[in-house]
């Protein structure tokens, strides 16, 4: 019997390092917001693809005529999407402010929630728009990727200048 129990102590303790590996940490989420915000400033839709899980989904939310528009987007949509609207625009500039990061209590996923703000010139239009963003984060085949992203405009903030 004691026998057993020693087995059971060892294999349990030697699993815990593989169970830790299975955790994503704080810094990861940071890494992986710090390099798509940076593919972002470079108008770099395969530098954000990247990060993103291969389920990816990117909900939108916005104000049409007096009702809230939703729209779901899958991973190849939003990047053709991104790449499409960077086309046409000019002056781009990307900020990312008051980010808290959050892992779950099983370590298996964790969420960050920031306030965006882009600055661009279309059309000859100076425009801002400010979107509170929240992302879900996960480990894919090892790595930290995105696997999540909605929030909503702020309204009043997304104006032409």
């Amino acid at each position: 019997m004691n026998r057993r129990l020693t087995c059971l102590a060892i294999s349990v303790l030697l699993s815990l390092p593989a169970l830790a590996e299975d955790r994503i940490t704080r810094e990861q989420i940071r890494q992986v917001i710090k390099a798509t915000d940076t593919a972002a400033l470079d108008r770099d839709a395969a530098g954000i693809a990247m990060h993103l899980g291969v389920a990816f989904e990117r909900t939108i939310e916005f104000v049409y005529q007096d009702l809230m528009a939703k729209v779901r987007l899958d991973r190849d949509e939003y990047l053709a999407m991104i790449d499409e609207g960077w086309q046409g625009i000019s002056d781009y500039d990307y900020q990312r402010a008051d980010t808290a990061i959050h892992i779950s209590p099983d370590g298996l996923s964790g969420m960050s929630y920031s306030t965006v703000t882009e600055n661009m010139v279309q059309d000859g239009v100076k425009m801002t728009s400010r979107f509170r963003e929240h992302a879900t984060y996960a480990l894919e085949n090892g790595r930290p990727v995105i696997t999540k992203v909605g929030g909503h405009t702020l309204l009043g903030d997304t104006t032409p200048n």
